[in-house]
């Protein structure tokens, strides 16, 4: 459980570095560049707070944090982590996702997708085929189905999905 919350705290790190650099350089781009989105499902399997980078209006880099105390349907306590890139096709209001990505996941005490252990951790590659809509204001709103694969369960390969929520700056 220390390595993954040092892990949080690196990842947290560099993103805060990434966005200081980048606020010292002016920008030749004509679109916002930052989401932030609550995602419930999806890569974070539960729930997860992420902060999305678009390097280009067509490529996008994401990292979430999720911490779970234990739900109505699950058991346990656990910390989700996903980061992903993606590629978004269309206009520029509605878009369609496609990206790849995994998810840290550490619990204690899980109950959750067939895991029914003491103490637990396991990487799951993830993807995205989904559609995402910004609208003028900055509102974002995003559905995806989210399969994942792990070597940690049975069957391997499990279909999800996740809906999404939050503004873009």
């Amino acid at each position: 459980m220390k390595k993954i919350l040092l892990l949080s705290k690196i990842l947290l790190g560099w993103f805060i570095l990434f966005q200081c650099n980048a606020a010292g350089q002016t920008s030749t781009t004509n679109f916002k560049q930052n989401q932030l989105y609550l995602e419930l499902g999806g890569n974070g399997l539960v729930y997860s707070l992420n902060y999305e980078r678009l390097l280009t209006e067509n490529f996008a880099l994401r990292a979430g944090f999720g911490y779970t105390p234990g739900l109505i349907l699950v058991e346990g306590t656990f910390i989700q982590i996903p980061v992903t890139a993606s590629y978004l096709l269309g206009g520029q209001s509605s878009k369609f996702e496609m990206g790849l990505g995994a998810t840290l996941f550490s619990g204690q005490d899980v109950e959750f997708f067939g895991i029914d252990t003491e103490d637990f951790s396991a990487v799951f590659v993830t993807g995205i085929l989904g559609y995402r809509y910004v609208s003028r204001g900055g509102f974002v709103f995003r559905i995806a189905l989210t399969p994942f694969y792990s070597s940690e369960f049975d069957p391997d390969f499990n279909l999800y999905g996740g809906l999404s929520f939050g503004f873009m700056f």
